[in-house]
């Protein structure tokens, strides 16, 4: 048992989510019961490192999953301001879609490439 009641495998659980979400090692320590030394000292565990890489990736899944939500939506509003009665508003609308195409065809040529790599690496690793 922790000083908060929490055993330690729940307390290692809600660390991993805190250490995830940025918090420092002695506020997490504090939140679940334990030193901040005892926090660092799990940290050095590979198999603990890897659970908090795996809860920050899958939180910053849901931030892009949530992005792409509220892209779709805003690029609707975009579409539509550029039949609005203002002129200023329609040129704004306009600025603002011709502006993000270099960004999204970056993202695309990229994303392609890492394709290419990740193709390249795997028939090396089932040629070796």
């Amino acid at each position: 048992m922790t000083s908060n009641g929490l055993t330690e495998l729940d307390a290692k659980a809600q660390a991993v989510v805190l250490l995830a979400r940025g918090t420092n090692s002695d506020k997490v320590g504090e939140q679940v019961g334990v030193s901040g030394r005892t926090i660092r000292r799990w940290a050095e565990a590979p198999e603990f490192r890897a659970e908090v890489e795996a809860a920050r990736r899958a939180l910053l899944d849901e931030a892009v999953r949530a992005l792409s939500s509220a892209a779709r939506d805003a690029v609707t509003v975009l579409h539509d301001s550029l039949s609005d009665d203002s002129p200023a508003i329609r040129l704004r609308a306009a600025v603002a879609l011709l502006g993000a195409l270099p960004n999204i065809a970056e993202h695309v040529a990229l994303e392609e490439r890492v394709a290419a790599l990740e193709a390249a690496f795997d028939t090396e690793r089932t040629a070796a």
